[in-house]
């Protein structure tokens, strides 16, 4: 069996109908797609179709993110980052081979709407936002920028990505996500830093990319090295929290 794909003509006909076609997707199978078109709208592509096994046993299906991640990414590593921009790929594997797993996870036969059939089944976005929101293409991208090949345990990065749904979308959708050694060190410095005993929630999350998107501004990212790199947001991470500190203890002077 061969990776699956969607003509664009195909895709494009599934999407502009994706309103009458809504409650479809709340049904267990995606035989209705050839019933409704009068065709088998999937091409074969020229990769074998790799086994994978993807994890829905979670009643919070968030929670199987990071094993789901490592199962996809471990699958299809073999794509170029071109092949992986795609729309009418991942398109084809969420309505073809994960058809179950888009229902699991986006809790589609509840939520049937144009909006998350858009979001999670193509590209409703622009081209950056949408290799996060893509269900299938969401798995590969995030392990695709924090696999590292060259630690003993290469997917601690994903982990720890995967941990908060809401760290995927603030952290990969930046333009600063595009070089995995701009990420990989700027995410290992926030795990240094709550190892620190420094906390960073999402707010202090997003205080810690705007000032990478300002080293930017002042350094070629891609040329620093990535301890520098990591360093400078962990020094900006300990500046944050004795600024916090700082304020608390002023508040309860003020008290």
């Amino acid at each position: 069996m061969m990776m699956p794909f969607l003509k664009t003509d195909d895709m494009n006909t599934v999407k502009s109908n994706v309103s009458s076609f809504a409650d479809h997707f709340a049904e267990d199978d995606n035989t209705w797609l050839q019933k409704e078109l009068g065709r088998n709208i999937f091409s074969d592509s020229k990769f074998p179709m790799p086994q994978v096994l993807l994890d829905m046993s979670n009643d919070v299906p968030d929670k199987t993110d990071p094993v789901n991640v490592q199962a996809v990414y471990n699958a299809f590593q073999f794509l170029s980052d071109s092949q992986a921009s795609d729309e009418r790929l991942w398109s084809a594997l969420c309505l073809g081979p994960f058809w179950t797993y888009v229902q699991y996870r986006w809790k589609v036969r509840k939520n049937h709407s144009k909006e998350n059939i858009l979001q999670h089944y193509f590209f409703g976005f622009g081209a950056r936002r949408s290799l996060t929101r893509n269900a299938m293409s969401r798995l590969w991208w995030t392990g695709r920028l924090t696999y590292d090949k060259t630690d003993s345990d290469p997917y601690h990065l994903t982990r720890f990505v995967t941990q908060n749904a809401r760290f995927i979308v603030d952290i990969l959708e930046r333009n600063t996500a595009n070089n995995p050694e701009v990420l990989r060190p700027f995410i290992q410095a926030v795990i240094d830093a709550q190892n620190r005993g420094i906390p960073v929630s999402s707010e202090r999350m997003r205080d810690l990319e705007i000032y990478l998107d300002e080293l930017g501004g002042i350094y070629i990212l891609d040329c620093l090295p990535e301890q520098k790199i990591h360093d400078r947001i962990l020094k900006k991470a300990e500046e944050l929290a004795k600024k916090d500190e700082k304020a608390t203890d002023t508040e309860d002077i003020n008290k």
